[in-house]
């Protein structure tokens, strides 16, 4: 490159910027608005704004009303501080139709000057999988977390696999709401099927059970083996004890001794 003359290397450069994949725009800081000075073809294309759209303009054409007040904070701290960053947000092309832009700034100096170059990368088949994935999830542990009603005043649900942050909120969202609509006094979670990790589970059932009794219920654990059995007990606090055993039968001997559950309930399967 150093052989070619000025021009030359200036149309390669170019050229490599217009076949590029990645939409490419210059801002210069020093002009009112920081507008965009030089964009490639690239960018064209994403957006279907033509160059008179583009150049002398600031960058923000691209916002709407789905743009996220966050992400363009966030730009506008990248500019104020002159630093590098990258976000993810929602733009729109000149048609309206939207897309979810990966927008990368980055603060060069050319000649003491200071430049801001932002490549855009559309990434919107990868938000849209990512969001598909997550309803998927969602309806997957609303499947793997029914609550079945074993009597009158007694409603069961197993746990299987891992347990995350997330799968128990949505149990503890969903318990409460058996409870309010069906009144019942006496809940049991049964632990066979999944896997302990003491410090995080024993404290989201803590809470669930907090969250019941100011409902009204009562909240049982079972499938406690004699490991985790020891494990609870050298963790636990003092004012965080749950009611544990090891059968669900266990708790239906000692619910028919003290508020008349039968013992002949039958258990339904949780899976």
């Amino acid at each position: 490159m150093k052989d070619l003359s000025k021009d030359t290397q200036n149309a390669i450069l170019e050229a490599m910027l217009n076949g590029s994949r990645v939409a490419t725009v210059v801002t210069d800081p020093q002009q009112a608005d920081n507008p965009i000075i030089y964009m490639n073809q690239t960018f064209e294309s994403l957006t279907g704004y033509a160059e008179e759209d583009i150049i002398g303009n600031n960058c923000r054409f691209l916002q709407g009303p789905g743009t996220s007040p966050e992400a363009i904070q966030q730009i506008r701290d990248s500019i104020a501080n002159k630093v590098q960053t990258t976000v993810t947000l929602k733009n729109y092309r000149k048609d309206g139709t939207a897309f979810w832009n990966r927008l990368n700034i980055e603060p060069v100096v050319v000649e003491g000057k200071l430049y801001f170059i932002g490549t855009q990368t559309d990434i919107t088949k990868e938000v849209d999988q990512r969001l598909l994935l997550d309803e998927k999830e969602e309806e997957i542990n609303q499947l793997l977390l029914p609550i079945i009603p074993i009597h009158l005043d007694l409603g069961a649900v197993a746990l299987v696999g891992k347990m995350d942050e997330k799968r128990f909120n949505i149990l503890t969202s969903k318990l409460s709401e058996f409870v309010q609509e069906t009144g019942t006094h006496h809940v049991i979670i049964d632990t066979t099927g999944i896997i302990w990790e003491v410090n995080f589970l024993y404290e989201k059932l803590v809470v669930i059970q907090d969250v019941l009794r100011l409902m009204g219920s009562k909240l049982y654990i079972t499938g406690i083996n004699s490991k985790t059995a020891v494990q609870i007990a050298s963790e636990r606090s003092a004012d965080q004890t749950l009611l544990t055993f090891s059968t669900i039968q266990q708790v239906i001997r000692q619910l028919n001794d003290s508020v008349g559950i039968p013992l002949q309930t039958r258990l339904m399967p949780f899976r």
